[in-house]
């Protein structure tokens, strides 16, 4: 398997925690949060920006700067065209942020302030829902910001998923059914160590049950549904393992294909465009390719690294050695979840979840 750098960027010192490229791959939008500095209120100081570069043809422009954040931005997300140039930024500042070009200039669409925490999260639906943004905080719900055209307006809803904190939120791809349109489905992780899936039916969000098993024994820091067609989500944890989860039909359990140990703690997990290839990034600063094999097995396939991709050694020369077996049935007693902390140690935690300790 052959790869090539396309472009890297020159960040300079500034210290980002996201980086997204739009739905054409021209421009890159990336969250900034500066290294913590103490101060008498408790939050960072530091330059909390949205920025945005144009990356056509390899090249590297600077083309907006972002400010509307009072903290730490976490995570960005774009739109899909249809919408125009959408783009959403959330942060430790428990603000959403969509930011809608207009001309040669971004401007404020929407602030969303309701959460009660840091917003962890964001992600914008499929285009076949409409114009939707899920939103995942530490004060452990889920919300969900439908664009109401009629009205012009914003319409919020929300739901309690993870009871220690909300980190990650996925959403299922738009599959068409017989004489239905596609449903609307969400991948949720959490403090609580659980990966959830919620189903919307007439704008109210439900969990589905039986619940997934517990897998995981830290937090979930991501969860990415595999985008091809299929009923299949990923899960990246601080417990050093990613777990492949697999629902063969609706309303089926859903059971555990694989799990893939890390060589750190897991701090991202996303699928290619075909669902093909999976990449796990971790705290230790490793980006690693996964394919799985015919008989439901992940392989590592290569690493990727600003000096670009490194196919897989394998023992006696080649590429792609397993990296994971097949799934061992977890204890049925689930691990008890972490007891819940005072308002600063929660703040602690949340910086340190994104390295700002």
């Amino acid at each position: 398997m052959s790869a090539q750098v396309v472009v890297t960027l020159d960040t300079g010192t500034l210290a980002l925690h996201d980086a997204q490229l739009d739905y054409y791959g021209k421009r890159a939008a990336a969250a900034c949060g500066a290294q913590v500095q103490p101060t008498d209120s408790g939050l960072p100081e530091g330059d909390f920006t949205v920025y945005v570069w144009d990356i056509t043809d390899g090249q590297q422009r600077l083309t907006a700067q972002l400010k509307g954040h009072e903290g730490p931005v976490w995570k960005v997300a774009w739109a899909h065209p249809k919408f125009g140039s959408l783009l959403a930024s959330c942060g430790y500042d428990m603000r959403v942020i969509i930011w809608k070009e207009v001309g040669t200039q971004w401007q404020k669409a929407f602030v969303e302030g309701s959460h009660s925490a840091s917003v962890n999260d964001v992600a914008f639906c499929p285009w076949e829902h409409g114009c939707r943004l899920a939103c995942a905080s530490s004060d452990g719900t889920v919300s969900v910001l439908t664009y109401v055209a009629a009205e012009a307006r914003w319409a919020r809803t929300t739901f309690q998923a993870h009871a220690c904190g909300a980190q990650s939120v996925s959403w299922m791809p738009a599959v068409p059914r017989d004489n239905h349109g596609p449903v609307m489905r969400l991948a949720t992780g959490g403090c609580d160590n659980s990966v959830c899936i919620w189903k919307c039916e007439d704008e109210v969000w439900t969990q589905e049950m039986p619940a997934l098993l517990p897998a995981h024994t830290d937090w979930v820091r991501q969860v990415a549904w595999r985008p091809d067609g299929t009923s299949t989500v990923a899960s990246g944890s601080w417990d050093k393992t990613v777990v492949i989860w697999k629902q063969e039909m609706d309303g089926q359990p859903w059971r555990q294909m694989a799990k893939i140990a890390a060589p750190g703690k897991v701090e991202g997990v996303a699928w290619s465009v075909t669902g093909s290839i999976l990449v796990v990034s971790s705290d230790e600063g490793e980006t690693v390719l996964y394919r799985e094999a015919h008989d439901g097995r992940f392989e590592e396939i290569g690493t990727c690294g600003e000096a670009g991709h490194a196919d897989a050694p394998r023992p006696g020369g080649g590429v792609g050695p397993p990296a994971a077996v097949a799934f061992d049935a977890p204890s049925a007693q689930s691990p008890e979840p972490p007891a819940m902390s005072a308002d600063a140690v929660q703040q602690q935690s949340v910086l340190e979840s994104f390295g700002m300790s």
